[in-house]
């Protein structure tokens, strides 16, 4: 009693002050304190000693047995008070968890050049890539499994036909049952592709259904689905490569940008024009040396000052015609 160190005393204090269920619950174990601690307490009247003397004098016990007595009474009473900061803390334990408080929810998040990969707690396995984020509810369960994503992911769900699991992000909302898919939310140009199972997607108050091996692309609100693609070409970044089939340098480097943290700034008359690529790790000046071997272009770099850090720098890419 009285024992608790000032750095207990001050935790104690902003666990009170976080939460209102914590000032309540404080609150509740004060006033079962003062009931089971009365100003008069009748623990301080020897109750013990006085039994003693009555006994000792009327001869039904004598002084040895008496002293034992009272010893014992006195440990049982030490004991009693003990073990009270000890139940104290027991059921602070055993309660917290079951106050129902508002636990921060958990977010996941990849710097340029990254990938992460973790298991969500029902057991879906998620892949984030560069440059990406992920939110959810630590104590996400099987009723309820959502998550927010900004940036790109693969999701492997787990099945469960009953609790949809709910991929939200700023420009539509996925919803699958036991699923594999990829979702691309960087910007409004979003996609999801379907590699397993099925899912339905809303974009803009409309809901459409994908079956496995279709594409679904967002374009300026508007949706687009494209079916028998290689779905590969849209997930393999899981295993840190990029592959481009005759694709525009304007739709290369909008991904580039995703991934690497450089900006491109691409002669008009270049944009339309298409590569064939694969990427398995390259940087971005190798990436860029590549685009200058590949067809009659050049390649300049330009370091650029962050707005809100002029210690950090940024790479923009100006590519023209050599």
């Amino acid at each position: 009693m009285g024992n608790a160190s000032s750095h207990e005393i001050e935790e104690l204090r902003r666990w009170i002050e976080s939460d209102e269920q914590n000032r309540k619950y404080f609150q509740r174990q004060q006033d079962i304190w003062a009931v089971l601690n009365p100003t008069l307490d009748i623990n301080d009247i020897d109750t013990v000693s006085a039994e003693l003397k009555v006994l000792r004098k009327t001869g039904i016990v004598s002084s040895r047995f008496a002293i034992f007595k009272k010893l014992l009474g006195y440990w049982s009473r030490i004991a009693a008070v003990a073990i009270l900061p000890l139940l104290a803390v027991v059921g602070y334990l055993i309660y917290r968890p079951s106050e129902g408080r508002d636990i921060a929810d958990v977010t996941i998040t990849t710097s340029f050049g990254c990938l992460s990969s973790t298991v969500l707690p029902d057991g879906t396995i998620v892949w984030l890539n560069a440059n990406s984020s992920l939110q959810y509810d630590p104590m996400m369960d099987d009723n309820v499994r959502n998550v927010i994503l900004h940036g790109e992911a693969y999701f492997d769900v787990k099945a469960d036909a009953k609790h949809p699991f709910n991929v939200k992000t700023p420009y539509m909302t996925v919803t699958a049952t036991g699923t594999e898919f990829n979702v691309n939310a960087y910007d409004s140009s979003a996609s999801i592709t379907l590699v397993d199972g099925k899912v339905s997607v809303e974009v803009e108050s409309k809901s459409m259904t994908l079956n496995p091996g279709e594409h679904l692309a967002v374009a300026d609100g508007r949706p687009t689905i494209s079916n028998h693609i290689n779905t590969e070409k849209y997930c393999c970044w899981r295993n840190g490569t990029l592959i481009f089939e005759d694709e525009p340098l304007f739709n290369i480097c909008n991904r580039l940008q995703q991934i690497y943290d450089v900006e491109f700034d691409i002669a008009p008359e270049l944009k339309e024009r298409t590569f064939r690529m694969i990427l398995n790790g390259e940087n971005i000046s190798e990436v860029v040396r590549f685009f200058e071997l590949a067809a009659p272009v050049t390649c300049e770099f330009e370091n650029l000052k962050s707005p809100n850090d002029t210690t950090k720098f940024k790479s923009r890419i100006r590519i023209m015609p050599s």
